[in-house]
């Protein structure tokens, strides 16, 4: 088995115990406590905060054009791209959230795929518009290093490409470095994968350096501190002044295609 079909069972098996609160995993929400407006309407939220962002750094891309969600889950992100852009595609790795995602579907220009390949579905600059968060920090680095790659090849001329990573979890004192050890340890998942379960999330980082040397020819042009680590983030994304005193630091990226 590859590991990203791997990646795939471990989704799968998140998906099918609460698809919800395996997307937005705030503890008071376990076992079906989203109510599944509330949960959906966090995407309109993040979305709205993200377009007014552009807005103002001038980048707001083309509604004219086809918007893709990278690790769509349920449609999240997915339902609220397609009350801006004519067309839009909702893609993830798990076919339990991709069956989710289809029965909550509200729009016939809006269509959802699911994919374990590290190669996208798609032709080359199909895409005027591609955002992806709290996705590419769940998969080793070589995975997410090669779909920003796919991000490019998919994005059309002059398209934007928005985008959140975990950058880094600075050890700044012992318990810093306890829980360090302890997510790098993996123990529990560890046993998990032993026992034949499905494990769980698994949360990697991703350098700014190992970014650009990815996007390529995609121009960077804007890089903000986010609150996406934070354990009350709940899809309410904002841009933060600089980076968290404690925890891992999320960056999101805006990037263009020549």
């Amino acid at each position: 088995m590859t590991h990203l079909n791997r990646l795939r069972d471990v989704w799968d098996g998140l998906a099918e115990q609460d698809a919800l609160h395996a997307i937005l995993t705030d503890p008071a929400k376990r076992q079906g406590k989203w109510g599944i407006a509330n949960f959906m309407a966090t995407g309109v939220t993040e979305i709205g905060t993200v377009m007014n962002h552009l807005a103002q750094i001038g980048r707001l891309p083309q509604a004219e054009g086809t918007a893709l969600d990278f690790g769509c889950g349920v449609g999240r992100l997915t339902q609220a791209l397609a009350q801006r852009f004519s067309a839009c595609v909702g893609i993830d790795i798990s076919p339990h959230m991709i069956q989710e995602a289809n029965a909550l579907n509200r729009y016939e220009h809006c269509q959802y795929v699911a994919s374990s390949s590290p190669v996208l579905p798609f032709d080359d600059a199909s895409f005027t518009f591609i955002y992806s968060n709290i996705v590419l920090q769940h998969m080793p680095r070589r995975f997410s290093v090669g779909y920003l790659k796919e991000f490019v090849r998919v994005l059309a001329p002059g398209g934007v490409l928005v985008f959140g990573v975990q950058d880094s979890f600075p050890i700044r004192d012992i318990s810093s470095l306890t829980t360090w050890l302890r997510k790098t340890a993996r123990i529990r998942t560890r046993i998990k994968e032993a026992l034949g379960g499905p494990g769980e999330m698994q949360m990697h980082c991703l350098s700014e350096n190992a970014i650009r040397s990815a996007l390529g020819s995609a121009k960077i042009v804007d890089v903000q501190f986010v609150n996406t680590a934070a354990k009350d983030f709940n899809g309410n994304l904002s841009y933060l002044p600089q980076a968290p005193i404690s925890g891992y630091i999320s960056k999101q990226y805006c990037a263009v295609k020549p």
